[in-house]
Formats: C-alpha cells, structure tokens, sequence
C-alpha cells in the first residue's frame, strides 16, 4: 500500500484535497462513495519515517483513537483512519497489525497486546489492562481517557527527570571544557616565555598548574579519544538492561538523590493506580501491574505484600500504616479513599501531589548545586590566576 494525494470537486461544487493510504483502487471507490469527483489523484512518493515504535506514538495514537471513538466512530475504523494518516511506517505496521488481528475476531486488547510483543514494546501491560476493562464494560471512550492522563502524567514525569538531570550535565560539561582550554591552551603558551632554568626555581603551584597544562597539551588527542571512549561505553551500558537495574539499585542507596528516586516512584505508583482503579481494574490486579512502573525493589516487595494482604481482606491502608516507606500524609488520605469508596479519585490526587513534591525537592537541589558548580570553577580560574601572578613575580624575581 502507497500513499495518494487526491484533488476534486464535493457535490457543491468546492474544490477538495487530501492524503490517504491504500490501495489506489480502494481509495478511489472510498473517495468517490463521499460524493466526491475526482479530478486527479497520484501517488505521494514522499517517503515513509523510519524509526521504532515509541511511547511517544501509543500517547499521540490513543489521543487521536480517544477523539474519534468519542465522535462515535466505530474502532475498526476509527484505527482504520489512524493508518491512512500516519507518516511514520512503525506506526503503520502496528495498527495494520492491531486492526487485521480486530478483523480475525481477536479482542482489541488481546490484539493490542500482540502487537507490543511483535514490536518489542516494553511496559504495555499496564495500558492494556485498563483498555481491557473498558473493552469488557463497553466503554472504551472513558478508558482512552484514563489511559491518557496517566500517560500525560508520565511523560511530565519524565520531563521532569530529564530536566534534572541535563542541566547539572550541562553545568558539568561546560566547566570540565572551561578547565581544559584554560589548562590546555593559554597555560602551554604562558610556559613558553619561562627558560627550564627559570622553571625550575617557580613556587610549587605554578609549576604543578603549568605542569598539568603541558600534560594535557602535549596529550590532548589521546585524552579526548578516552573521553570519547568512555562517553560511549557509557551510552551502551545506559541501554544494558541489566545495568541501569543495578545502577538503580545503587542510586536508592545515596542520601539525597535516593529520596528523590523514591519521591519519583511514589507519584508514578500512585497515578497509575489511580488510573487503573478509575478505569474499573481490580485493587488486587491493579497493584500487581503497578509494580512494574517502580525501581526501588522495597517498594515492589510492599506492592507483592500489599496484595497478599488485600487478597486475604485486608485494607490496604492497613499493610502501608505499618512500613516506613509510605508517607503518612499518603497512608492517611487512602482510608479516606477505602471509606468514601472514592480510590480511584484519592491515588491520582495523591500522584499529583507527589509529583508537586518531585518538582520543589529538584528546584531546590538544583538551586543549591548551581552555585556550588560556578564556586568550583570560579575557584580554579583564581587558582590559575595566581599561579600566573606568582609566576611573574618569581621570573622579575629572577631577573634580579
């Protein structure tokens, strides 16, 4: 199937246009059962985007599927439509599949879920689940709801991540360059001036800076190859599964930043669970999906503890009363959920308070690490400006 472009005339008369994906005999037929005259319609030999399926497209899709299912549009066609319109061919080929699936007789989320699996698409459980329920009720406008909150939810969460942690790299990077031109550059030149005698009798600071300079002058071209390399051997260990779950593991266990992590995981816990509990999900099938959106590995033992405990019938205000982990403010707001019968509403309030948090603790830290960075390298700009100073004074020293 090829993209077409088409030009025509509607039945008063106006020119129309657009786009559409098929096969040229079908779109033709399709065009023209809208009362619409063709006047030309050639291929669009723009080509496709290239590119996996990304988070980023479930979001955008379920957006447009939420809207039209919402104008009444029976799903087949509402995904249907979805196809023709899209430029990119992962998104293409996920949604043909999905709908082939709809059309063999398969459930929308049994479809939804071989699709993720054949796509490689992680951590789609949790969106299937409340599109199930909405499926099994016979509302799925109100699961495409849901589903995009907590989505909309989870990428102002990871927005916020990513805020915090680009701006300390940026700050980082931009004195580890400031160091190295000073260092590399302007302190090799300064050198030049001094003979090996005069070199000799410089104050110790001078010689080590001017030193250093010479070092990372003379091996600038190996220094940044290593830098390079190790820039890089970072960036694939970054997308080793098994060691962002051991850096993780780790970065729980540092005073501040694992608060932080904790204060991340509280909010994408609770939002979720708001979301799935809203869409009708049960408390027991809702907390053991929510386990997969957490890292701290104490709070997936408290969800597994959790549910245990529910199952048996107990509340779950009842299992996080008694662990450290759970904030009180949190334990105290869910028994006003379990008595109001009002759960769902209770744990989005609660995401969306602990996101607030997330973002006040962050502007906070960056607040404090933002002077501590420009300190550091203000201290050794002056650190090189006196070894300089004392340099010249050692040299008319000297000359005497």
């Amino acid at each position: 199937m090829n993209r077409y472009s088409y030009e025509g005339l509607n039945k008063n008369g106006d020119k129309v246009s657009g786009t559409m994906f098929g096969i040229k005999e079908d779109l033709v037929n399709e065009i023209r059962d809208k009362g619409i005259i063709l006047t030309s319609i050639k291929e669009d030999r723009k080509s496709m985007r290239r590119g996996r399926y990304t988070l980023k497209d479930f979001k955008n899709n379920s957006e447009e599927l939420y809207h039209l299912v919402s104008a009444g549009i029976k799903l087949d066609q509402a995904i249907a439509t979805l196809i023709k319109n899209t430029r990119k061919q992962s998104v293409h080929d996920f949604w043909e599949g999905t709908l082939a699936r709809i059309k063999e007789g398969h459930q929308f989320s049994a479809a939804l879920r071989s699709g993720f699996d054949q796509h490689g698409f992680g951590g789609g459980e949790l969106y299937i689940n409340i599109l199930a329920v909405g499926e099994e009720i016979g509302d799925l406008k109100n699961a495409f709801k849901n589903l995009l909150e907590y989505l909309e939810f989870k990428f102002s969460l990871i927005k916020e991540i990513k805020s915090a942690i680009s701006y300390p790299l940026f700050l980082v990077a931009m004195s580890m360059v400031t160091v190295v031109i000073v260092c590399g550059f302007i302190l090799p030149r300064f050198a030049k001036i001094f003979t090996a005698a005069e070199l000799a009798k410089l104050p110790a600071i001078s010689k080590l800076t001017i030193g250093y300079g010479k070092f990372l002058n003379a091996h600038f071209p190996l220094i940044t190859l290593v830098g390079v390399a190790v820039i890089g051997v970072i960036i694939w260990l970054a997308s080793t599964p098994a060691f962002v779950k051991r850096f993780k593991k780790w970065a729980y266990t540092l005073p501040l930043v694992g608060d932080y992590m904790l204060l991340s995981d509280l909010a994408n816990l609770f939002s979720s669970l708001g979301s799935m509990l809203g869409g009708g999900v049960d408390v027991s099938r809702a907390l053991k999906l929510s386990a997969a959106v957490v890292g701290s590995e104490k709070l997936i033992n408290l969800l597994s503890e959790t549910n245990d405990e529910v199952r048996k019938g107990h509340r779950i205000s009842q299992v996080w009363s008694s662990n450290d982990m759970m904030p009180e403010d949190a334990v105290s707001l869910v028994v006003v959920g379990e008595n109001s019968a009002r759960m769902g509403e209770i744990f989005e309030t609660l995401g969306k308070r602990y996101l607030d948090n997330f973002k006040t603790g962050i502007a906070r830290a960056l607040g404090l690490l933002e002077p501590l960075i420009i300190v550091f390298v203000g201290f050794f700009i002056a650190l090189v400006v006196i070894s300089i100073m004392l340099s010249v004074v050692s040299l008319g020293d000297v000359a005497l």
